[in-house]
């Protein structure tokens, strides 16, 4: 009888179009316009990549000077220099393909177009060259016999900027936008354990009067509605984290199995907040519905959805928040995956979650099982 309840709710929550609609093809939308927004924002802006430098030679070049640019880009990875003649070189400067140009004859001359970062590392390997060979200068006239100790110094002073990471996975402080949008759908299954919970009570639904009627048991029937409601639920966020992993290219976590998971857990924790719901008195279901997308809203509020860093300043400043509230454990629970190399805060998040389940499955229980209706 449970597999015959199941697999007609399953059925009759496929043809729930605006459901659908809220489930999977909203988050879509929305998680499109976020790539278009800033998805390429920490590429381009935030993280560092070698500066690409031309390097003209002269009649009579430093080859002291060639010996360092070719350490800087070999070494500490800082530029990336392409050897052009002069008026290459000016042509790629003026296109933007290089950040500068060294000019190594005499004198080392830099040549830029504009200020800003890059630009400020060239002269800094520009004035830093011309103090050492100053130096160097100096003590020879004066005293040679240090002229050793000098050289040992001065390759401890050349210390640039180098690419690294303190974990070889991949982070982006725009992730929380696309993290709390995953947490968003599955919260938004509230919808659906709200129709379940209205569908339930003889007093709002022909549906549920019928099945007070009948012979089976209403508790069997009430656990296929939300069985189903979690699996259509549930398929709709896997079909939004492959949208987001193969058409947007956003980086999810390689541990797929963790990843359903966790949004296994976030579906089965949004029907029953929404089963919760409207399992509350005699409150109109238009109310419920209110309380249901307030709930959820400020639950991805809270993650970070509408403002960037959010979880962030919750964890400075009120940490409970980010411990109780679904959406930050999902969020938290993909970073987890995505930054750690074991995963005790991931287990701790997913923990959290079935204990939230637990509790309102509890309440749940507790508001329908002395319903009795005198008439219907």
């Amino acid at each position: 009888m449970f597999f015959r309840n199941y697999k007609y709710s399953l059925i009759r929550s496929i043809r729930q179009k605006e459901l659908l609609f809220w489930s999977i093809l909203f988050p879509i939308i929305l998680g499109t316009l976020f790539k278009v927004s800033f998805g390429d924002i920490t590429d381009n802006e935030v993280t560092f990549h070698q500066i690409p430098v031309a390097y003209v030679e002269g009649e009579m070049p430093q080859k002291e000077f060639e010996l360092l640019l070719k350490e800087l880009e070999t070494e500490n990875e800082l530029i990336e220099v392409t050897v052009m003649k002069k008026a290459e070189a000016e042509k790629c400067l003026n296109a933007g393909e290089v950040a500068g140009i060294f000019e190594n004859d005499k004198e080392i001359t830099l040549i830029v177009t504009e200020e800003e970062i890059n630009t400020s590392i060239l002269k800094q390997i520009q004035e830093q060259y011309e103090q050492v060979v100053r130096a160097f200068s100096n003590i020879g006239a004066k005293h040679p016999e240090k002229i050793e100790e000098v050289a040992n110094s001065v390759d401890e002073q050349w210390e640039y900027v180098k690419e690294e990471n303190i974990t070889n996975k991949e982070m982006d402080m725009f992730m929380d936008y696309f993290y709390a949008l995953i947490a968003m759908q599955c919260l938004y299954s509230c919808f659906s354990g709200l129709l379940c919970a209205i569908e339930f009570k003889a007093n709002l639904s022909q549906l549920a009067a019928r099945r007070v009627a009948a012979s089976t048991s209403r508790f069997m029937i009430l656990l296929a509605e939300i069985t189903a409601k979690i699996t259509v639920q549930f398929a709709c966020s896997v079909i939004g984290a492959v949208y987001l992993r193969c058409a947007l290219d956003i980086t999810l976590g390689a541990d797929s199995g963790r990843i359903l998971l966790v949004m296994l857990l976030g579906n089965v924790v949004g029907v029953m907040n929404g089963v919760f719901i409207g399992s509350i008195g005699k409150v109109k279901q238009t109310i419920k519905e209110g309380i249901c997308i307030s709930v959820t809203l400020f639950s991805s509020f809270l993650a970070g959805l509408m403002r960037n860093g959010m979880y962030q300043i919750l964890e400075e400043n009120a940490p409970i928040v980010n411990r109780i509230n679904p959406a930050s454990l999902i969020l938290k629970a993909f970073y987890s995956l995505n930054i750690y190399e074991n995963h005790t805060k991931y287990n701790g998040c997913i923990l959290t979650l079935s204990l939230i389940t637990i509790i309102l499955c509890a309440g749940s229980y507790l508001l329908v099982r002395r319903e009795r209706y005198a008439s219907i």
